[in-house]
């Protein structure tokens, strides 16, 4: 046995160098590493295939190489192959696993590798899994999108995925973990290897039996074995320890209630069993962690479990189930189970009692007859030799007559796309009303992001479509000291090394790292403001490729904020990279024209294109103004004298959303912008220097001269707002400009509002022109160089770059001169995704 001594904690550089390092080495042919549930034990699947191939004179050829966390590393199988040349243990996450790891020719998992994992081309990834699920996986437990991000990672990397039968292919696979239209891999439906272990005979029982009592399992030699094996249902619902109370409890009294002919042992989630060393009373009815649970199975007369799907394997032998649930109505509300639970193979029982009845007196011909309607439909390949068929496929290259589904295809077009960091901006609106907009009859959309639990994150994931498959990037970029990693660091410079054969070959393993063998019709990077995400879009393997400009990015380079340009390395590294899309997409035709004459050494301009921004009509009107579901209560709110009143009306005949949206409104009104008899004027956006509100509180000093009950308030915050405020302070404006800050709604201030202003040297597609453009608020704007691409002269008024044609345009709207124009932002919206269409090369 080898064993691969760390001392201390690896250090981040450490892990980085290795696993880089790992990539570059040569993959070891003929060498097979396996690892179950994060290393804790050789069991499941992996462990039937490694003795399937270990005794078989067929491989002698290869070496195994098994990963166990420290508490494994004392397990039996350690002692038993220590003299064994060709089998060899690693320490889970030690510096050996990563070697391990990026340079076997085989991998084997039950469940999934971590971030740091990529696997190679020259590389053969079986995931075999680890059950037919029961409780509810992936997209099918609610808000369970982001949870599935390491496991369809792994799903995407896999050349084979194991599956027991054909309800695990497709509710599991393909539906609930949507593997449909961007797996590359196989499915192998030909059973489980860990089944085979229940087939044992009576030899087999004796040998297992005698295996138990060996690690301390009292068992006597006439009492038939009844198995508990409960599931563990997650921290975030229950306490692990708490589990483990209600277990010791339930084993007493079940053991009890069968009496000296039965012997009830317990076999917990791995999750679990570090807490029943506190519990010294079960200690000799306690299945170890190393003994696989199907080998327990094998000797076990009877099964008790709850929502475990090791039943599924146990039902394969025609034994009495039952299943202990005295939580079901919650549990089920919580996470939700598949099969309805009139079909499982054995009665549900609340109480220990019941549980003992239910295996004892299993003759009923309503239980024989769900046991063998379940074998027929879960237990297909259940015949003692899935383990010889996946090494037959595996390593022989055997399909036929196995049961292989390669074809995931759809008649979609698949698009994955990066949004940007999701700050609260026009980037984040704009990128939220495209993805609500896209046909999903026709449209397969995955989004990929940094994952993260910040609020801004949250709030994003619900209010896109559900139907959005999400690719959260977990790990960091694993490249030691490379080019690639200079890019991404503050203190380096970068220019052309972007693209050297490094460089590139970083960016590939990333993508191969996120995303695994996916292949997409169209890759989408629709924030282009970053380095990393443009980079890693750039190595797609396939699909067109696309990046975004949102804004006059020849400015944005050379923008200066106090006394520095932030922008100018990222975007530089972004437009060196310009050269490895097909579309390098503007917000407007005019911005299209400006972006690519600047950066025109960087792309061809046949590549840039434009597409505008959507906008989501319906939920601006909805917002901004309360919705009443008729006149009448309409009336009864605006009667009331204050707000506590007029809430207390709308009660009385409202739905609570009717309620939360009108008291959401009239709150942020009063707040302010209570009632005045002067104008309010409105301006949204980020502080700082190209939006130049300066420049209008400037020109509102003017308007305020003339006009002393006029306001003017300011959403949004930025690096410029303590000079702002200090300006304000200077011109005696304190009392009549508001600053809001960033508010998650800011649509009921445009409803409030007698004219929207935005006094900017330059923008992309504003946003906010198109939000003021459906509520109906007049609007007045400098002349930017894309500003007609927003608003026409028919729309709104447009003055020059100056504080005073700014200061003229605002004064038109205390006799009411600003032109307006009635708005079909429906149709604008049809002409903008077909120009998003066009852009991405999408027909």
């Amino acid at each position: 046995m080898t064993r691969y001594p760390l001392t201390g904690r690896i250090s981040t550089r450490m892990k980085s160098e290795t696993v880089a390092r790992s990539r570059r080495l040569p993959v070891r042919k003929n060498t097979v590493l396996y690892e179950s549930n994060s290393g804790r034990g050789a069991v499941c699947n992996p462990e039937a295939v490694f003795r399937g191939l270990v005794t078989s004179s067929d491989y002698k050829h290869l070496t195994h190489i098994w990963v166990l966390d420290d508490e494994s590393l004392d397990d039996p199988i350690v002692r038993e192959f220590k003299t064994a040349k060709n089998v060899r243990f690693v320490r889970y996450k030690s510096l050996a696993y990563y070697r391990a790891l990026g340079t076997s020719q085989y991998l084997f998992n039950n469940s999934t590798f971590p971030p740091e994992f990529a696997k190679r081309p020259e590389q053969t990834y079986v995931n075999t899994w680890h059950g037919t699920p029961l409780k509810k996986m992936g997209y099918d437990v609610v808000d369970g999108g982001p949870d599935t991000r390491n496991i369809i990672r792994n799903f995407l990397a896999a050349d084979y995925i194991l599956s027991p039968n054909e309800f695990t292919t497709t509710k599991m696979l393909r539906e609930a973990y949507r593997l449909d239209g961007i797996f590359r891999g196989k499915i192998a439906e030909v059973g489980y290897p860990r089944v085979d272990a229940q087939f044992v005979g009576d030899l087999g029982r004796t040998r297992v039996l005698g295996q138990l009592r060996e690690q301390g399992v009292h068992i006597s030699e006439d009492a038939k074995i009844a198995l508990f094996a409960p599931t563990w249902k997650g921290a975030s619902f229950y306490d692990p320890l708490d589990e483990m109370e209600g277990i010791s409890r339930f084993v007493d009294e079940l053991q009890a209630q069968l009496g000296s002919g039965w012997r009830v042992l317990l076999k917990l989630h791995q999750r679990v069993v570090e807490q029943a060393v506190d519990y010294p009373d079960i200690k000799d009815r306690l299945v170890p962690n190393h003994i696989p649970a199907n080998v327990a199975l094998s000797v076990a007369d009877a099964l008790i479990t709850d929502y475990s799907s090791i039943f599924y394997d146990y039902q394969a032998l025609d034994r009495p189930i039952c299943f202990y649930i005295p939580d079901f109505e919650t549990y089920s509300e919580y996470r939700g189970v598949y099969q309805d639970p009139k079909t499982w193979p054995g009665p549900i029982v609340s109480t220990p009692k019941a549980a003992a009845d239910a295996i004892t007196a299993d003759t009923s011909e309503q239980s024989v007859k769900r046991r063998s309607d379940a074998r027929g439909t879960y237990n297909e390949h259940d015949d003692g030799r899935a383990t010889q068929r996946v090494i037959d496929i595996v390593f022989k290259g055997n399909t036929v007559p196995y049961k292989i589904i390669s074809d995931f295809s759809t008649d979609k077009t698949s698009i994955v796309l990066y949004p940007g960091g999701l700050l609260p901006n026009g980037i984040t609106t704009s990128v939220i009303n495209l993805l609500n907009s896209l046909d999903y009859d026709k449209f397969d959309v995955s989004l990929a992001y940094a994952h993260g639990n910040k609020p801004r994150v949250i709030d994003f994931l619900a209010r896109i479509d559900s139907r959005i498959r999400l690719l959260p990037r977990i790990g960091r970029f694993y490249t030691g000291k490379t080019p690639v990693e200079q890019v991404m660091g503050t203190e380096f410079a970068w220019g052309p090394e972007a693209r050297s054969s490094r460089a590139r070959k970083d960016f590939r393993d990333e993508w191969r790292r996120c995303f695994g063998d996916a292949e997409f019709d169209h890759v989408v990077d629709f924030s282009g403001y970053g380095p990393l995400w443009a980079g890693i879009f750039s190595a797609a393997p396939s699909g067109h490729k696309s990046i975004w400009q949102h804004n006059d990015l020849v400015s944005e380079v050379s923008k200066e904020i106090e006394g520095s340009t932030p922008h100018s390395r990222r975007l530089n590294q972004v437009f060196d990279l310009y050269n490895d899309f097909d579309s390098v997409v503007a917000v407007s035709p005019t911005l299209r024209d400006i972006n690519a004459t600047g950066l025109q050494h960087f792309a061809p301009r046949t590549h840039f294109t434009f597409a505008r921004n959507i906008i989501d009509g319906e939920r601006v009107l909805e917002r901004a103004r309360p919705s009443f579901e008729s006149l009448q209560e309409q009336q009864q709110f605006e009667a009331g004298t204050d707000l506590g009143v007029a809430v207390r009306s709308l009660i009385r005949s409202s739905s609570p959303e009717t309620v939360a949206h009108a008291v959401e409104h009239e709150a942020l009104v009063a707040q302010y912008a209570p009632p005045t008899k002067g104008k309010t004027f409105l301006t949204i956006g980020r502080m700082s220097p190209e939006k130049n509100q300066a420049r209008m509180i400037n020109a509102f000093a003017q308007i305020h001269r003339e006009s002393p009950d006029s306001r003017l308030i300011i959403v949004g915050d930025g690096p410029l707002e303590t000079s702002l405020k200090t300006l304000v302070s200077s011109l005696g404006l304190a009392d009549s400009v508001v600053f809001t800050g960033q508010i998650p709604n800011p649509f009921p201030l445009y409803a409030a509002a007698d004219c929207f202003v935005l006094s900017s040297d330059y923008e992309g597609q504003p946003m906010v022109i198109l939000e003021s453009l459906v509520v109906g608020v007049p609007i007045v704007s400098t002349r930017f160089a894309s500003i007609t691409d927003a608003l026409s002269s028919k729309e709104g008024l447009i003055v020059d770059r100056d504080t005073d044609a700014l200061a003229h345009g605002m004064k038109a709207v205390l006799t009411d001169d600003v032109p307006q124009a009635s708005f079909d932002w429906r149709a604008y919206n049809q002409a903008a995704i077909n120009e998003f269409r066009l852009a991405i090369g999408a027909r």
